[in-house]
């Protein structure tokens, strides 16, 4: 077993398959330290140790791509749910996370690992026969995975009608959502004739993903990997480019197994719905954390909206459903007050023309969040929304969260 004590996060980057097999430990003590490098020194993987608690770990992986498994200390946090919290928007959902701390109330044994999903818990001090006998089952070869229903957050973003703004709005939230969370964000345009998320990035998608969504026994991790594009720091495009006159069949047991591939590997997937809104698809509201329903202040938009919405709350729960109106201001287009009362619910979010930069952004194929400023701050409470760390009044589940309950 390969052991390094590290002066510079920047030793724990390594190629994805590497980092796999990586344990990584910070904790606080020596004690802790020791016990940890015997204790795991019969299972052949390298275990990297760094001196600190789990905010450090926090800021490491916000730069440095995740191990296979990761042990963190929370002793002397005031608020140790809060910072696993925080933990959560940085570290991958397939990550095995194993916590220890100074405390030893069997009640918060129950909540972390019951609970919030973490593979153990180890009240201090940890000895080498504890972490021997309660850590190598969960860090052995072959065993570093997370639970498998956990899974990054899903946040179906559903337009109105073609024309409306949904895909400026979901590439401006994943590109959002990396930037101020330094999770891992996907972004998988349902598009797949004509998607128009490729065009906004300026990238060009390949064909694994209509083969994964027809054939799910053919997808798996590898196929989605090679069929993504990075198209900024943690973001990655899933998408297709189907000729217009071919015949896609998604199958329900395809888009269910994409799914829950690509939430195995990302904090956050932003999904671009097609309009209309076929039933095969309707499973990604029931797995969405949230659902954007993104419209324009016409009648035809307002009764397309108004419809998806009410499919999104039988799906999902109305609490989590947001909704946008796009060109607010549109020439005699439908005010705030006759919009609310057409769509009675309400408005979360009124973005306003913003002017020639935003057309000038698809023809130059890079994202209109980076040449229109403003479009960001538009976006500010949908994006904190989704993506913002709180302390819950009461604890609320690592897992519920990863499963988006």
């Amino acid at each position: 077993m390969s052991v390094s004590v590290l002066s510079n996060p920047k030793h724990l980057t390594a190629p994805p398959a590497e980092a796999a097999g990586r344990i990584a430990a910070f904790v606080a003590d020596e004690t802790s330290e020791a016990a940890l490098r015997t204790g795991l020194s019969g299972l052949g993987q390298e275990l990297v140790l760094r001196r600190g608690n789990i905010l450090l770990a926090i800021r490491t992986l916000e730069k440095e791509t995740a191990p296979g498994a990761i042990v963190v200390d929370i002793s002397g946090i005031d608020d140790p749910l809060n910072a696993l919290e925080r933990l959560s928007q940085v570290c991958p959902p397939n990550v095995t996370v194993v916590v220890v701390g100074d405390v030893t109330d069997i009640g918060f044994y129950r909540l972390l690992v019951n609970e919030l999903g973490c593979a153990e818990y180890l009240p201090k001090p940890v000895t080498r026969d504890a972490v021997e006998r309660l850590l190598s089952q969960h860090l052995a070869p072959g065993q570093m995975q997370g639970p498998a229903v956990r899974g990054g957050h899903v946040i179906a973003v559903c337009g109105a009608a073609g024309g409306v703004g949904a895909t400026t709005i979901a590439v401006s939230v994943a590109l959002e959502l990396a930037d101020k969370t330094k999770g891992n964000v996907a972004l998988l345009d349902l598009n797949l004739q004509h998607g128009s998320a490729s065009v906004a990035l300026g990238v060009r998608p390949g064909p694994g993903l209509r083969m994964a969504l027809e054939e799910p026994d053919k997808a798996d991790t590898l196929l989605l990997e090679r069929s993504s594009i990075g198209v900024a720091p943690r973001v990655r495009l899933i998408a297709a480019d189907e000729p217009l006159g071919s015949s896609i069949s998604i199958t329900e047991a395809g888009l269910r197994r994409v799914l829950g591939l690509v939430r195995q590997k990302s904090n956050f997937i932003v999904v671009d719905m097609p309009a209309p809104l076929r039933p095969e698809l309707h499973q990604v509201l029931t797995q969405a954390r949230h659902v954007v329903v993104v419209l324009n202040p016409d009648v035809a938009s307002v009764r397309n909206a108004r419809e998806i919405r009410q499919l999104a709350v039988r799906m999902a729960g109305s609490d989590r459903v947001m909704t946008v109106v796009n060109h607010a201001d549109m020439q005699g287009g439908l005010n705030e007050k006759t919009l609310l009362k057409a769509m009675d619910a309400p408005i979360h979010i009124l973005i306003p023309n913003l002017g020639r930069g935003m057309p000038e952004a698809i023809n130059l194929g890079m994202p209109a969040i980076r040449r229109v400023p403003d479009l960001a701050r538009h976006l500010a409470p949908l994006t904190q929304e989704i993506g913002a760390v709180r302390a819950p009044a009461r604890p609320q589940s690592w897992l519920r969260r990863m499963i988006g309950r």
